[in-house]
């Protein structure tokens, strides 16, 4: 008598090995012991064929379920891409048991129900028929990559892929940054503020013709946010490795002259307890970029007005010396390229109390800003009067820089615009104690001045580096050591370089050099 079979049978395998569950065609056939005679077994069935071939399905290998149809080249290939494109997705197949065929019928379809768990346990199910026809007395599946999924076409294979969330953390050419660009401090300060911008992914499932991708279903992603982190990575390697070839503590901030976007920001280990966004340090005759700016603010003198110079002066109780040299009279606009200290002394003197500290803001030294993703402080400048002021005019006194805040002086005489300091774009600085720019009319005759410094004055050695503007500055820092800076603009780039303990500004003009070049 023969075996009931079951009205569906349930085919399953995750792209591995297939189980089957109740193959009717699996019997063993026995001989009749009152007869002595061997019963044949009953001819092969389609849908003991059929149901071989789903249990093969997406195995590890494709041959064997390709081998049971008519086309076993077209099966192989279309049924390994779709293994290939349905990753770790598990499939199960349910057949429908055939009505009983005629004796001499040599075609046939069986119906079945396809699940298959993707990789998130989503469900993707519908319904195949799988055509079967009868060459000579055995059965074969008639290929089609219908039996795939109903819309599968030759060439195409069902494919599963999830749906990036695109948000991230960019790095200023677009691309995701990668964390090794900037400093290690800034970037964890940066991830700290944004946390996980990615947003949640999707995923869908489809028919992919390649490179056209047709979505069957599936759930779009949850959008992330877009960061752009402004640190230039070729910069802020020209930057570190400039600092790092100094036995001193050193430091190098550039910003963008028109945007005052972060561009690199550099220190070396020698630099302890500290960092260029808010170490306060004397700055210097570099100062005497915001001071010339107020004296010719004030009217105190022209740019190419002859000025005295003399190798030192006594003015209240404080004796001013210049750096081995004077002059008894040449133009102001030398006399800030050889950085006179007590030329600049002397008109210092005139000033306003607040004429110094009003004109340092206005280029953003002793402005007050909060920039996502980093602490910073720019400096202070005191409204100081009598030796206070004259020392504060040629950047002794009470007068502090940080690296940053003297970038911003740069970036401010190359533009000619409060700066607005930013280190992620879309996360603009909020301004929280900052003043107007510079009157238009001061730019010009500072910016020669500038130039002169490199091309004719302290700076010279740089000279040979083209449209470079600067000043340099040395700074008492008490104990009888002195610390170097060069503060300037070339093109779009405008930086401070600090070097601790430096003696001079040459260590720092050397850094530049490598920096600009690098």
């Amino acid at each position: 008598m023969e075996p009931k079979t079951r009205r569906w049978i349930l085919i399953s395998g995750a792209l591995a090995t297939a189980t089957v569950i109740g193959v009717a065609g699996a019997l063993l056939w026995n001989s009749d012991p009152a007869t002595s005679e061997t019963k044949a077994p009953p001819a092969e069935r389609p849908g003991d064929v059929a149901q071989s071939f789903v249990n093969k399905l997406f195995s590890a290998d494709a041959t064997p379920a390709a081998q049971l149809t008519d086309a076993p080249d077209a099966a192989a290939k279309a049924l390994s891409a779709t293994k290939t494109g349905m990753a770790d997705s598990a499939y199960q197949a349910r057949l429908a048991t055939s009505p009983p065929l005629p004796e001499d019928a040599t075609a046939t379809e069986i119906a079945a129900s396809v699940t298959w768990t993707m990789p998130n346990s989503a469900l993707l199910k519908y319904d195949i028929k799988i055509p079967m026809q009868k060459s000579a007395s055995s059965w074969k599946v008639h290929w089609t990559p219908a039996i795939i999924h109903p819309q599968l076409t030759e060439g195409a294979s069902l494919t599963y892929r999830k749906a990036l969330a695109d948000g991230a953390l960019l790095g200023r050419d677009g691309n995701p940054l990668v964390a090794s660009t900037i400093p290690d401090g800034i970037y964890k300060a940066i991830t700290g503020q944004t946390g996980d911008l990615k947003g949640t992914d999707g995923w869908e499932v489809g028919i992919a013709t390649g490179s056209t991708f047709t979505a069957l279903d599936g759930k779009k992603p949850v959008a992330g946010e877009k960061i752009t982190v402004t640190i230039d990575p070729a910069r802020q390697a020209a930057a570190q490795a400039a600092v790092d070839a100094l036995p001193q503590g050193a430091a190098i901030v550039a910003v963008d002259t028109s945007t005052t976007e972060i561009l690199a920001v550099a220190q070396n280990k020698t630099l302890s307890g500290t960092n260029p966004f808010v170490g306060r340090y004397a700055p210097g005759s570099t100062m005497k970029i915001v001071t010339g700016a107020a004296i010719l603010n004030a009217g105190l003198t022209q740019p190419n007005a002859a000025v005295p110079c003399p190798a030192s002066t006594t003015i209240g109780q404080r004796t001013i010396k210049n750096a081995d040299f004077g002059y008894d009279s040449l133009p102001f606009h030398t006399a800030f390229a050889y950085s006179c200290n007590t030329t600049f002394a002397q008109f210092g003197s005139q000033l306003q109390p607040n004429a110094l500290p009003d004109m340092a803001k206005r280029f953003g030294l002793g402005a007050d800003w909060t920039i996502p993703g980093v602490d910073t402080n720019t400096g202070k400048v005191p409204a100081d009067s009598g030796t206070q002021l004259v020392e504060n005019s040629f950047g002794q006194g009470t007068v502090v820089a940080s690296p940053f805040g003297m970038a911003l002086v740069a970036a401010t005489a190359a533009s000619g615009r409060t700066p607005t300091p930013t280190l992620m774009r879309g996360k603009p600085a909020t301004a929280n104690d900052v003043a107007a720019p510079p009157p238009p009319a001061l730019l010009p005759p500072l910016r020669n001045m500038m130039r002169e410094v490199v091309t004719s004055g302290t700076a010279k050695q740089l000279a040979g580096i083209p449209n470079l503007y600067g000043k340099t500055g040395t700074a008492e820092a008490g104990g009888g050591t002195a610390h170097g800076w060069f503060v300037g603009y070339q093109g779009n780039v405008a930086f401070a370089v600090l070097v601790e303990n430096a003696g001079s500004s040459q260590s720092a003009l050397t850094a530049t050099a490598a920096f600009l070049k690098g």
